[in-house]
């Protein structure tokens, strides 16, 4: 019996599907459940740092294109012909595929190796869809030679259709039958505008009527063979756009297989990068797993994290002898709040996440989880708030052994004292005898005492400073706390009479145990006197530790001064004029100038070695367009230019654009989509050495390029070279497009195709020569 909802599981796991970037992953992370064993939780706890790892150079792949992926899918087994939308759909799947194959390569893991190897590689595919469609889901003008010369000849016969009815409209003889002088089309019939009453007077076909019906727009019978044929023409277009598709139907069809193992693949990484970013943003720590141990080190509620609350850190220990701890004190202290982070720390490490919590945690691989918090009362079942306690509790007296947790929220609070801490002390000592851990809070003051060494129960409670009369969250073990129900109604008031009526009804063994509790409670501040003096020391050593930091930075800089100094004293010695005879003897002898580099300050020599980030470098690194960290602002932004003279940037912020020195400019905090630019262009990363095999023509107009092209391919012929490239990038896609149409029609050509090189980019051609 699992009550998870009330241990805040849920809005967790909402919080970590929020993360996700296909809602295909989002169901997938809100359905998280238990692995089957340890070693399982493990090996996932490995991924998630593996793929934290990934996240950190700043990009995070995203998987929005799952999303559309059932629909286009299903057609693609059916062997359907593919629609342009669809199309444009599977090729932001191919970039995305493509894009997360780029990422996985960043930080080599065996996790990102083994997926980078399953996947199939989608550059061909995507480079077939870019011949075929555009970005916007049209289809090309140049996708085949054919559907070229088929668009060229419908440019050709619509120009002698417009030249024929141009010269009907300026006839001087049909002024009086015209509406107006211009050409127009009507249900893909080019025609002219007639005057309604002298429709008569002109051979042709009428195709339409204005909405006044003063005019008929008419085609004049000497242009209706040209519209035929046009219609033809455009026939043929659509048979061959028809023939297109289905070729690349079949393609995607025979892809299928590849294609579905990698849709899996993707969904896998988008959950393990959420789970990542998640785990990140709580600072949560993978952990060790053992057989009868718990330490949780440092524990804290993800939920408060999640909403920014302050948390108090408490690290608690339980073990084969002190398996259940049982925790007191008053109300608002804090109990709760702490039972619940020791379960969804233990939730958490069952499921193969990192737990919010130090790395040195360690607990067993609990199969059982049992939750009794909050009301369980149950209107359908008959069940009143206690019955359905008890029966959560029952429950739990089934399981045995350390792979058993049990959570309690105020155990059998909800009835008679007498009777519930009897009832409370009977489960509590048969949890102990099956050997399983739990965490129980209670109010009961006949449970805080009682309990033997070899009784398995170690006491606990929230630490509670009486003079200021608040809780200050602090975990203490070994000591039950108090209620302090007497305590508070001091303290806000509460009649004095009703005081001292209610410690009359107060008996001899309850006011003994006050007695004692009160001891227990000043022992309890003595501890956080102690506990404070001990921050005192730690805060007094941080302080020494950085005062000794400030030291070593002034020693550093006076070492640079000295390193300055020196070189500037061996320079000027080295251009004395009156040595520089022996010098050049003293560096032309090997022996005596090793000596010298022997001689150098050790400060000289070890400073060659260090490494600083330059001007260059930076410019490398942060090219415009790419993200960095505005330590001023303390936000990121998007680099808009190259650093100026004076090493300014412009940057973009958000809605603002600064001016800022490129020195204060650090690698991003947060990882970007890397899509945004990919989806409808994507970068070149071409090798444009000088190779017989390659021509460049980037940078040259159309006219120019395709003399050189031809050039080219006449050389490549001669000189027997099969396989060629021609570089002409992206651009307004022109010089591309003229470049390609060219080689559709070129006798040297047997067949060319896009470089799918470096980041499947589309601005280079590969080009097969037809060698006799």
């Amino acid at each position: 019996m699992l009550e998870l909802e009330n241990l805040d599981w849920q809005k967790i796991i909402r919080h970590l599907s929020s993360y996700a970037t296909s809602g295909a992953a989002k169901d997938i992370l809100l359905k998280t459940q238990p692995l089957e064993n340890a070693p399982a939780a493990l090996a996932h706890f490995q991924v998630i740092v593996h793929a934290q790892s990934l996240l950190a150079h700043g990009e995070r792949p995203f998987m929005e294109s799952l999303d559309l992926y059932h629909s286009w899918f299903q057609r693609i087994e059916k062997q359907a012909q593919l629609k342009p939308l669809e199309l444009k759909d599977i090729r932001l799947f191919f970039i995305e595929a493509d894009t997360l194959r780029r990422v996985l390569k960043l930080s080599p893991t065996h996790w990102s190796e083994s997926i980078f190897k399953q996947m199939f590689d989608s550059k061909p595919p995507l480079s077939a869809i870019d011949h075929l469609i555009t970005p916007q889901a049209e289809i090309r003008v140049d996708a085949s030679e054919t559907l070229y010369n088929l668009y060229n000849e419908k440019k050709t016969q619509i120009h002698k259709i417009q030249s024929a009815l141009n010269s009907i409209v300026k006839s001087n003889t049909n002024d009086n039958m015209l509406q107006d002088k211009f050409v127009t089309n009507r249900e893909g019939r080019w025609v002219i505008p007639v005057k309604s009453g002298m429709r008569h007077e002109l051979s042709g076909i009428i195709h339409a009527t204005s909405t006044s019906k003063q005019t008929v727009f008419m085609e004049p019978q000497e242009v209706v063979p040209l519209n035929n044929q046009l219609k033809r023409i455009e026939a043929e277009i659509e048979e061959e756009i028809e023939n297109l598709l289905n070729q690349m139907s079949q393609y995607l069809y025979s892809l299928a297989d590849e294609i579905q193992k990698t849709k899996e693949l993707m969904l896998e990484c988008d959950a393990c990068f959420a789970q990542a970013q998640f785990s990140t943003t709580l600072g949560a720590k993978p952990i060790q797993f053992t057989s009868d141990t718990i330490f949780i080190d440092n524990v804290r509620h993800p939920l408060m994290l999640i909403n920014g609350e302050k948390v108090i850190p408490n690290s608690v220990r339980l073990n084969s002898q002190d398996r259940i701890l049982l925790l007191s004190g008053p109300n608002a202290g804090g109990k709760t709040v702490l039972m619940k982070s020791f379960g969804l720390a233990a939730q958490m490490a069952r499921c193969g996440l990192p737990i919010c919590a130090d790395e040195t945690s360690t607990m067993p691989f609990f199969k059982n989880l049992i939750v009794a918090v909050g009301d369980t009362q149950s209107v359908d079942s008959h069940l009143s708030t206690f019955v359905g306690h008890l029966k959560t509790l029952n429950a739990a007296c089934a399981f045995q052994g350390p792979e058993s947790l049990v959570l309690i929220d105020e155990i059998c609070g909800s009835t008679d004292p007498e009777e519930g801490s009897a009832l409370a002390r009977g489960f509590i000592q048969h949890y102990a005898k099956n050997h399983i851990y739990a965490v129980i809070t209670s109010h009961l003051g006949p449970l805080k005492t009682g309990w033997t060494e070899s009784s398995g129960v170690i006491n606990g409670s929230m630490e509670y400073n009486h003079q200021t009369g608040t809780s200050t969250y602090h975990f203490i073990r070994g000591v039950p706390g108090q209620s302090l129900a007497f305590s508070t109604a001091q303290r806000i008031g509460v009649h004095p009479d009703v005081y001292r009526f209610a410690q009359d009804y107060l008996s001899p063994e309850t006011r003994k145990r006050f007695d004692t509790l009160e001891e227990i409670e000043k022992a309890k501040e003595q501890i956080g006197q102690l506990r404070n003096e001990l921050k005192e020391k730690i805060l007094e050593t941080e302080k020494e530790k950085l005062a000794l930091k400030k030291k070593w930075l002034e020693f550093e800089e006076q070492k640079d001064e000295k390193i300055k100094e020196e070189v500037l004293r061996v320079k000027a010695l080295l251009m004395d004029e009156s040595q520089k005879t022996n010098v050049q003897k003293l560096f032309n002898d090997p022996e005596r100038r090793s000596q010298i580099v022997l001689d150098f300050p050790e400060v000289i020599k070890s400073s060659q070695k260090e490494e600083h980030l330059t001007l260059d470098r930076f410019i490398k690194t942060f090219p415009p367009g790419s993200m960095v960290y505005v330590s001023s602002l303390q936000k990121d932004a998007i680099v808009q230019s190259a650093p100026n003279k004076q090493g300014d940037v412009q940057i973009l912020a958000g809605s603002m654009r600064l001016s800022v020195s490129w020195v204060d400019l650090k690698p991003p905090k947060k990882a970007a989509n890397p899509l945004t630019k990919r989806t409808f262009q994507t970068q070149v990363f071409v090798d444009t050495a000088d190779k017989g095999d390659t021509l460049d023509v980037r940078g040259k107009n159309v006219q120019t390029a395709i003399e050189e092209l031809e050039k080219f391919l006449d050389k490549a012929a001669t000189q027997r070279q099969d396989r060629v490239r021609v570089i002409h990038g992206h651009g307004s896609e022109a010089l591309k497009k003229s470049i390609r149409s060219h080689l559709s029609r070129s006798s040297y050509v047997t067949r060319w195709t896009s470089s799918v090189e470096s980041n499947g980019d589309d601005g280079v051609t590969l080009i097969s020569i037809a060698l006799d």
